[in-house]
C-alpha cells in the first residue's frame, strides 16, 4: 500500500503510474495491455516523460487525444500523437490538426531546428523586433548547413513533397541515416533535385511511396509531414521492408 507500479509500452514509448492504494485491484495480462490499458485508459494515469532514441528526443507533453480529426484509426494518428509528444507539431487549434491541410515552408524549417536543436543541445534565438516569426530559424538552418541561404525566397508558401526530402535529409549527421532497406520510386530519377535526398531517406525508411511514387511535385500534407518528423526523431518507428 502507498507505493507505485510503473508499466512501459517499449512499442509505442510510453510509461504509466499506477499508485497502489488499501483496496486496489489490477489485473494485468499482456492481452490486457495490448487491447486496453493503454489504448483507452492510460490517459487517466500520471504520464512521464520518457526518453526515445538514445535519449536525444523525448516526450515534453501528453497526448490524450487532442485532436478531433485525427481519430485512432487514421494510418497517421501514431505520427501526430508522437510528433506532438515530441514537440515538433501543433494543431491548427487546440482540438483539430488539420492532417489533409498543408505545410508551410517556415512550419517545415521550424520543425527541422526543433530536431537539430534537440540532437545537438542548441538554441535558437528569439525573433527581433520587426522579424518574421520564423527568421531565427532560417538564419539557424543557414547556419548549421539544414538549407542553403537562398534556397528557398518565400517561406510562407507550401512546401513540396521534394523540398520536404532535401530541407530533412540534411538535419543529423550521416550516420543517423543508416539505410535498413531497398526501395525503389518510379518516378524519381538523377535529374530530379530532390532525387538523392528521396532516396536517403527512403533507404533510411523514413520515406515512401504511394503505388510506388513519391510525387516530390506535390504540396506535402501535415500529416505527411509528422510521419518523416517521427521517423527522424525515433528511429524505432522507421519502415524497414523493401519493396
Amino acid at each position: 500500500y502507498g507505493g507505485t507500479i510503473d508499466f512501459f509500452d517499449l512499442t509505442n514509448y510510453d510509461k504509466a503510474t499506477v499508485k497502489v492504494t488499501n483496496g486496489t485491484t489490477l489485473n494485468y495480462s499482456e492481452a490486457a495491455e495490448k487491447t486496453s490499458f493503454f489504448t483507452k485508459i492510460a490517459a487517466k494515469f500520471d504520464r512521464k516523460n520518457v526518453a526515445t532514441d538514445g535519449g536525444k528526443f523525448s516526450f515534453t507533453r501528453n497526448y490524450a487525444d487532442n485532436f478531433t480529426d485525427v481519430p485512432a484509426s487514421a494510418w497517421f494518428y501514431t505520427y501526430v500523437r508522437d510528433a506532438y509528444r515530441i514537440g515538433l507539431a501543433n494543431g491548427t487549434s487546440a482540438t483539430k490538426f488539420s492532417p489533409d491541410g498543408s505545410f508551410t515552408v517556415a512550419q517545415a524549417l521550424t520543425a527541422a531546428v526543433n530536431i537539430h536543436k534537440a540532437y545537438t543541445g542548441n538554441t535558437v534565438r528569439a525573433a527581433a523586433q520587426g522579424e518574421a516569426w520564423y527568421t531565427p530559424y532560417v538564419a539557424y538552418c543557414i547556419e548549421n548547413g539544414i538549407i542553403k541561404d537562398g534556397q528557398f525566397t518565400d517561406y510562407n508558401k507550401n512546401i513540396t513533397r521534394g523540398e520536404m526530402a532535401i530541407v530533412f535529409a540534411n538535419i543529423l549527421p550521416e550516420s543517423e541515416y543508416k539505410a535498413i532497406r531497398t526501395y525503389t520510386l518510379s518516378d524519381m530519377d538523377d535529374t530530379l533535385p530532390s532525387a538523392a535526398a528521396v532516396k536517403k531517406l527512403a533507404e533510411a525508411g523514413i520515406v515512401g511511396g504511394a503505388g510506388g511514387k513519391y510525387n516530390p511535385q506535390n504540396d506535402i500534407k501535415r500529416g505527411e509531414a509528422c510521419v518523416i518528423f517521427t521517423r527522424i526523431a525515433v528511429a524505432a518507428m522507421r519502415d524497414a521492408k523493401a519493396n
